[in-house]
């Protein structure tokens, strides 16, 4: 009797292993780099970008008008490379006029947020930009208890920027966000919206920036989070079956916040593949990185959040002084990369090379927020409000968040991570009535 109860305890704890195993590799130590194949090019993806800059300043995509959310990603990507942007001048503007000529209209807080930090990159001052003080502005949707605004994204994009802008960040700031995580490690757009690895990634980098630890229970269910849904390519998926360079980019970013290397063995899938396998073999021969390998869409917007993620820097790392600089200065921006625990260890400020040889990228990536382009095959690119990172910071994010219009409809599939996490559960438990009916039979049969 006492032989059988062992056997089942034994069962259990191997069923427990077999299952669970997945999720404990975001406990694994960080191993050396692992040596890639071909190297994603940075020039290549400025030289890009470059291309994409218009008269007054600001960039588009293919056959549309410049954009400044397009352009706030574009200074922010840059801003990683250590490339001065504020000398891209288009017609004697640079990328900055642009957003300054336009940030009268901006009311959404994440369109604010997103502004704030662009401005922060480019070296400028966001507490007078345009006659706007982004910093109060944010600062003024800062409840008591140290959350900003109302979704969970949007207080993720206000403690970055907010961070970019050289604020001090109240303790709350980083326990509100740790409390909207999921049970399954992940965070999503807002509070009781599933998981998915764009609003992930962001939380990483703003607990990280409101000043949690890389070893916190928050930061390493995180990135357990991520391990779990990891595709076999190497890259992360917003709502879709296949990975996207967006979606990656932001996984990337927030695992470089933890102090990790998204290059290293520690981050490669079962089938061998890193996340910088997957972004590598995404990028084009003109420079741009496709969005997945069955859509090319938005390819500036895809190109400007791939780069920072190629020198595994998260946000924020060109913090601005508290005390003023002309905002509409072309002055330098100052390479101070912030302090993050260990967050940006491996960044590569001041360079506009690819990084380190073989350390590049293969990825899908979520749709970026552009209306009617179109791409270098001449399809038809729809507009996505998004509030996770890959979409731009838009706050309307919806269920079907990942959806886009490309000659017809992309169709958000692949349910939320959670519903895996749930499935998982109980096939453990239902093994486990398995074996306890099993070996209750048993003992019957032995009366």
């Amino acid at each position: 009797m006492r032989a059988v109860r062992v056997t089942a305890l034994l069962i259990a704890l191997a069923v427990a292993v077999l299952v669970f195993a997945p999720l404990a590799r975001g406990q694994e130590t960080q191993s050396s780099p692992s040596q890639l194949g071909a190297a994603a090019s940075v020039p290549r993806a400025l030289d890009y970008l470059k291309a994409r800059q218009q008269s007054d300043g600001g960039f588009a995509e293919l056959g549309s008008k410049s954009s400044s959310e397009l352009t706030a990603w574009t200074i922010c990507g840059v801003g990683a490379s250590g490339e001065d942007i504020t000398k891209w001048k288009k017609s004697g503007k640079s990328p900055l006029d642009f957003l300054k000529s336009h940030v009268a209209d901006m009311a959404k807080l994440t369109d604010i947020e997103k502004a704030c930090l662009a401005v922060c990159s480019a070296g400028g001052n966001p507490r007078s930009f345009g006659g706007r003080n982004l910093v109060d502005e944010i600062k003024a949707r800062m409840a008591a208890d140290g959350h900003i605004g109302d979704m969970t994204n949007e207080h993720s994009w206000g403690v970055i920027a907010l961070a970019a802008a050289g604020e001090k960040l109240p303790e709350g700031s980083r326990t509100w966000l740790a409390a909207r995580q999921n049970i399954d490690g992940g965070f999503g757009y807002g509070s009781g919206a599933a998981s998915e690895p764009d609003d992930t990634g962001a939380a990483l980098q703003a607990l990280m920036a409101a000043g949690d630890s890389n070893t916190s229970n928050a930061v390493t269910r995180a990135l357990s989070y991520l391990h779990f849904c990891q595709a076999d390519d190497g890259g992360f998926t917003y709502q879709a079956r296949e990975s996207n360079v967006g979606s990656t980019a932001w996984a990337v970013q927030g695992i470089s916040a933890a102090g990790q290397d998204a290059a290293s063995s520690a981050w490669a899938s079962g089938a061998g593949k890193t996340p910088f396998d997957y972004l590598s073999a995404m990028q084009q021969s003109d420079g741009h990185f496709r969005y997945m390998n069955s859509i090319d869409t938005n390819l500036a917007w895809m190109t400007a959040e791939t780069i920072p993620a190629l020198y595994k820097k998260a946000y924020p790392y060109n913090v601005s002084a508290s005390t003023s600089q002309s905002g509409d200065s072309s002055s330098k921006s100052t390479d101070a990369t912030s302090s993050q625990g260990n967050s940006t260890a491996k960044s590569q400020a001041g360079s506009t090379k690819s990084p380190a040889a073989g350390s590049t990228s293969n990825g899908n990536t979520s749709p970026g927020a552009a209306s009617g382009q179109s791409d270098t095959t001449g399809e038809s690119q729809g507009s996505r409000e998004s509030s996770g990172p890959s979409g731009g910071l838009a706050a309307d994010k919806s269920g079907s968040g990942g959806s886009l219009a490309q000659g017809g409809a992309r169709t958000t599939s692949g349910g939320s991570s959670l519903t895996m996490f749930l499935i998982v559960c109980a096939v453990y438990v239902g093994l486990l009535g398995l074996a306890y009916v099993s070996l209750s039979l048993l003992l019957k049969s032995r009366e």
